[in-house]
């Protein structure tokens, strides 16, 4: 029995005993050694490897914003010596707005152990580590170590397998830098490093970061927009929140990705830069505290969803659906008020699950790729299609060509004159798909809010949005006094139907010509190609009934003609691509006629000229962006004022998926296009202009740069 109890108690123990391996729930950690046998006085080196559990990490010597970096305290015997931690190359994490520097999937950590030089007997090398590994939450772990090595007269080496662990363990360790580096400190006291690497080519070096070697000096929040200059390597930094001066030597890891032929490698450099007092970086492209962008509070974001909903209801791109949808209602004017409150209810309903699903699908992809944006689905141009097909199909179906069942209402007559609970949902569904392309005032900065917050967050934001949008017709339909107002059922119903399978023919034709935008010219042989087809289906499907063979034969050629109609999905190119029409060529869906093709490298160039530069964030599918220029932007008055201030006009066409661009959107808070940014010369941050611009808008903010010339 005694026996029996202490191996129990070894068992539940586990890592507090020392040993070379200790697993915990969440990271297993191993004490290695690149030699199997030590020599006395000889420096070896042992590395502390941790495999960590997926979408977990551990964190680097600076951990940033938050967290611990590991820690390992030595037990050695008398005489022995234990030199600091070589730490690989760090990663960014960036979880809720918090910005962390670490590792994930495996690390191992350096460690160069000098033994005693009269070492006699084995060497025991017992060390307690602990470390922070994190994903959502933050668990705090830790493991004993022990690892015995004979000695001998001569070092013997570790097996092959551990002696390539070592390999690949110093290949993740920063190199010293061949390049001098230096900083200076702007008029605002923010700092540039400057990596005088001369002769780098801009379109083979990207993705570069310095991650600064101590907490406090350099803000890790705020983003680093690096350029490629004639003097090297250019990073704009944030001074951080410590309350001492900046030190005359900042020491950090410079990593980046250089293209070379054998691919892509990323490379990271130690290095330290000089303060020189001389270099007084002028203003940079900082997006950092823009004027104009919301810091918003849940409260606030609920609010701000809610008006936005509210007002999308008299964006362009909803009008068609809502006049359905009151039209249905009109039809209800004399019924039971109970009837009129179950099909507000039912239409509320239909919009709420909708913005749900949405909800769902947002987050499912954030947590798998990472980050996701409003309209991210009218990237797709699988996704534009099958809505160029939904809007084809309630427009042959309103114009009279076919009926069908109560089951379907909800994109057939039940839509438009029927009505019914079905219909009312549906109805709303519809309306939230027309509505994805379109931006309101006030829905930027929630939906920037919602999309970076955990989970209930962005649900309880996005379903606010949706309670907006249908608040209007909610309202109607629970209030006597507002039905009264309704005009009564008559012949102008069956018109009214009639007119609007025209605005769904058009939002199917505008589908086409954005498909056109992201795969080119084939876009519009499989549209028209696969509308013949459900044409066709349908015909086949009025032409009989009953269940004769002839029946049968023709239902199976209409879903034959329907399958083959979705298969053209398959032939469309769904992968990240630039944009269509950034070439700016007379095909283009987004002109750049007068404007330049955005980049931050134009951008930085442009403002730290001093000059005016005005940025336009656009997309073939965003009818308030194409609105916009209509009406605001490409006006002769407008065309003639931006000419007369000098500004550098740049358009980032975000039509088909763009990471240059949807990090511009992230650091800003927002969600989706449209988003304008105007800098006045010599500024170091630019002002968000509206969602909804007019032309006296555009003229008020350039007649100051017109005033400032006089």
């Amino acid at each position: 029995m005694t026996r029996l109890l202490v191996l129990l108690f070894v068992l539940l123990a586990g890592p507090a005993f020392a040993q070379a391996v200790v697993t915990t729930d969440n990271v297993r950690s191993e004490l290695v050694s690149e030699v199997a046998t030590v020599k006395p006085g000889e420096p070896f080196w042992v590395g502390l490897r941790q495999t960590i559990r997926p979408k977990w990490h551990t964190y680097w010597k600076n951990p940033g914003d938050s967290g611990l970096p590991t820690e390992i305290t030595w037990k050695l015997p008398e005489g022995a010596k234990a030199d600091p931690i070589v730490w690989p190359a760090p990663t960014l994490f960036e979880i809720g707005g918090i910005t962390n520097y670490g590792f994930k999937d495996e690390s191992v950590l350096l460690v160069r152990i000098t033994p005693p030089a009269d070492l006699a007997g084995p060497l025991t090398l017992a060390a307690d580590a602990n470390w922070l590994v994190c994903e959502d939450v933050c668990i705090p772990e830790e493991g004993k170590f022990e690892l015995v090595l004979p000695s001998g007269n001569a070092v013997a080496p570790a097996p092959p397998a551990t002696r390539t662990l070592f390999e690949q363990a110093r290949r993740a360790v920063p190199t010293a830098s061949p390049w001098p580096a230096r900083y200076g400190l702007s008029k605002a006291g923010d700092p540039t490093l400057l990596v005088e690497a001369r002769g780098l080519k801009p379109d083979a070096i990207s993705d570069v970061y310095f991650f600064p070697a101590e907490w406090g000096p350099i803000a890790t929040m705020a983003r680093q927009n690096a350029s490629i200059t004639a003097d090297g390597i250019r990073v704009p930094l944030k001074k951080g929140d410590a309350k001492t001066a900046l030190p005359a030597d900042l020491a950090g890891t410079l990593v980046l990705t250089e293209k070379t032929a054998d691919g892509n490698v990323r490379q990271a450099f130690d290095l330290s830069a000089r303060l020189d007092p001389a270099f007084v970086p002028a203003a940079t492209a900082s997006l950092a505290n823009a004027v104009g962008a919301e810091q918003l509070s849940l409260v606030q974001a609920l609010l701000f969803a809610l008006l936005g909903g509210l007002i999308l209801n008299l964006m362009p791109c909803v009008f068609p659906v809502l006049a359905m949808k009151a039209a249905a209602f009109a039809r209800l004017a004399g019924h039971e008020r109970s009837e009129m409150r179950r099909d507000g209810l039912a239409y509320t309903a239909g919009v709420l699950a909708s913005f749900a699903i949405m909800a769902g699908i947002v987050i499912a992809i954030r947590s798998s790729v990472g980050e996701v944006n409003w309209g991210f689905q009218f990237q797709s141009p699988v996704f534009s299609l099958l809505i160029a097909y939904l809007f084809f199909v309630v427009g042959l179906n309103l114009s009279g060509v076919f009926e069908v069942g109560s089951r379907l209402a909800g994109v057939g007559q039940g839509l438009a004159s029927r009505g019914g609970t079905t219909g009312a949902f549906f109805t709303g569904v519809l309306a939230v798909i027309v509505a994805t392309p379109c931006t309101a005032p006030f829905m930027a900065a929630a939906l920037g809010f919602a999309l970076s917050q955990p989970a209930p967050a962005t649900i309880a934001v996005l379903l606010a949005m949706g309670l907006g949008l249908a608040l209007p017709y909610l309202a109607l339909s629970m209030t006597p006094a507002l039905q009264r107002l309704m005009p009564r059922p008559g012949p102008w119903m069956d018109r009214l139907r009639q007119f609007l399978a025209f605005p769904m023919f058009a939002s199917a034709v505008w589908m086409i010509w954005v498909l056109t935008q992201q795969t080119g010219a084939d876009g519009v042989l499989y549209a028209l190609g696969g509308m013949i087809l459900i044409a066709f289906a349908i015909w086949l499907l009025r032409i009989g009934s009953g269940a004769s063979a002839a029946t049968w034969l023709r239902r199976g050629l209409a879903a034959a003609s329907v399958l083959l109609a979705f298969a053209a999905t398959l032939k469309l190119d769904d992968s990240p691509a630039t944009a269509a029409s950034a070439s700016g060529g007379p095909a283009a869906g987004v002109s750049f006629e007068g404007w330049e093709r955005f980049s931050r490298a134009r951008m930085a160039e442009a403002v730290a000229a001093g000059k005016p530069v005005f940025v336009d964030f656009t997309a073939a599918w965003c009818i308030t962006c194409l609105v916009n220029e209509r009406v605001a932007l490409e006006t002769p008055g407008s065309r003639k004022a931006f000419e007369q201030a000098g500004v550098v006009k740049l358009k980032g066409d975000w039509t088909n998926r763009d990471a240059e661009i949807t990090g511009v959107l992230k650091e800003l808070g927002r969600a989706g296009v449209p988003l304008y940014l105007f800098w006045a010369p010599g500024a170091d941050r630019p002002k968000i202009l509206p969602q909804v611009l007019t032309e006296s808008l555009i003229l008020s903010e350039l007649s100051s740069i017109q005033q400032a010339k006089r």
